[in-house]
């Protein structure tokens, strides 16, 4: 069961700790507190853990400072509605907010792989009013030959960069416990700069062992890949992992799916999920259009295939975009084909605002019909 209290309840007041001294007497049931920091208001859940089946839902909601009782039977224990369809859950971390309302575009490097090309790609990221990117320090390859990325060696310089052009969370792939002690390491020895956002990728959704250290560690949000070849539920599963280590900042990511029907794509996209995903969770949505397609190819309407995919999650409510750009894709050691170039940048975003608001058009024409109904 899940006890949900009052938006921002005093956890100094006597009705807060006589609630807890209460949940302290049941014998077999034990309680865990989670906070949630949102944009305008902190919400606090209380988890009871046991056998809950006595507990009437209507007493537990008239304890102090007690705002909904749930009784917990979904899989998504953690970060599923419960059947509140209204429920918001949203994160804030280094000024950003995430929620499933909002929408930020991480565009950046898939590889990092020179301190010059970093510094173009922010500076231009700052030039166009963006705030995200992504940087690939650590990359799991196919190929035991394939750049592997430079790992630790490369943190520093892109830290530093990204305090200097006022980025202030970085989506970065990590494939190891140990890279969350470098990436922390990094981060404390340049002044902590920025802010990073820790990426498992698609490799490693049902690597128990990392979801595990990577909930144990809320100090990073986590961007989660959807396994390219398990079912929704089974990444959604692994979700769950991170947010049962107390982890709670989560961004769950779809990047396609690995099948010749997605043919001549990359991977089949599967971006008709972001709705799916809000409706099944609370957390906020990732698209990744360019893991998806792969390529730079263009239909004849003069628009990239890549940017078509992009609307196709603006436009179904995704929250986040994640989408490489390289300023010398012929360069770029990893998913160069890919890559969007820089002057494309501001093209980009525009064709994502557009979308975006043809996403809240459809949204109000909704809510004007239910209105009248």
């Amino acid at each position: 069961m899940i006890l949900i209290l009052k938006s921002d309840t005093d956890l100094g007041s006597e009705e807060y700790r006589l609630l807890l001294r209460y949940l302290g007497t049941f014998g077999g049931i034990r309680h865990e507190v989670r906070h949630i920091q949102g944009a305008g208001q902190r919400l606090t859940e209380i988890y009871l853990i046991g056998d809950t089946k006595p507990l009437s839902k209507e007493f537990m909601r008239s304890l102090p400072c007690v705002r909904r009782a749930v009784r917990v039977q979904e899989a998504y224990r953690f970060l599923g509605r419960h059947g509140d369809e209204a429920m918001q859950h949203g994160f804030e971390y280094n000024g950003v907010t995430f929620d499933q309302d909002s929408l930020h575009v991480f565009a950046g490097l898939c590889a990092v792989d020179s301190r010059e090309h970093v510094e173009l790609m922010m500076r231009a990221l700052r030039d166009n009013g963006q705030q995200c990117t992504r940087m690939g320090a650590y990359k799991p390859r196919t190929s035991p030959y394939s750049f592997q990325g430079h790992g630790a060696s490369c943190l520093p310089y892109v830290f530093d960069l990204a305090g200097k052009y006022g980025i202030r969370v970085i989506a970065m792939e990590v494939t190891h416990e140990g890279h969350i002690d470098e990436i922390n390491e990094a981060l404390e020895r340049t002044g902590q700069p920025t802010g990073v956002m820790l990426q498992i990728g698609t490799r490693n959704t049902q690597n128990f062992e990392l979801l595990k250290a990577a909930g144990r560690q809320e100090t990073h949000p986590v961007l989660l890949k959807r396994g390219f070849g398990i079912t929704l539920n089974e990444s959604l599963n692994a979700a769950e992992y991170l947010a049962s280590e107390g982890n709670r900042k989560v961004v769950f990511a779809l990047r396609g799916m690995k099948t010749n029907l997605g043919d001549p794509h990359r991977n089949f996209v599967d971006f008709s999920h972001v709705p799916v995903v809000h409706r099944l969770t609370r957390m906020p949505v990732c698209v990744d259009p360019s893991h998806a397609v792969g390529s730079r190819r263009r239909s004849p309407d003069g628009l990239l295939d890549l940017m078509h995919v992009t609307a196709q999650g603006v436009i179904a409510g995704a929250n986040l975009v994640l989408v490489d750009f390289h300023p010398k894709p012929s360069r770029a050691l990893v998913d160069g084909p890919q890559a969007l170039l820089m002057d494309e940048l501001p093209i980009f975003l525009e064709d994502v605002r557009i979308a975006r608001e043809a996403y809240r058009k459809r949204v109000a024409l909704a809510r004007r019909k239910a209105g009248a109904a």
